[in-house]
């Protein structure tokens, strides 16, 4: 899943977006939505992550916690 299909599902801020999927910042996630050569595509792990956070909080419920700090 893509992460802009993933925030527009989830109503998702871009600082949630980025904590949940272990960014420091938001800046590489705002580059994900410009137009134009600053735009720029996520790695395919983190469609990935986006997928399996989206199946997750399906069954689950949305939690807005760091992915990566869950066991």
């Amino acid at each position: 899943m893509h992460p802009i299909e993933f925030k527009k599902k989830w109503k998702l801020t871009y600082d949630q977006l980025a904590l949940v999927l272990g960014y420091p910042s938001n800046y590489t996630i705002r580059r994900w939505f410009r137009n134009g050569k600053n735009r720029r595509q996520p790695q395919n792990v983190v469609c990935v992550a986006c997928r399996l956070l989206n199946d997750r909080w399906e069954k689950e419920g949305k939690v807005i916690s760091s992915y990566f700090g869950q066991t």
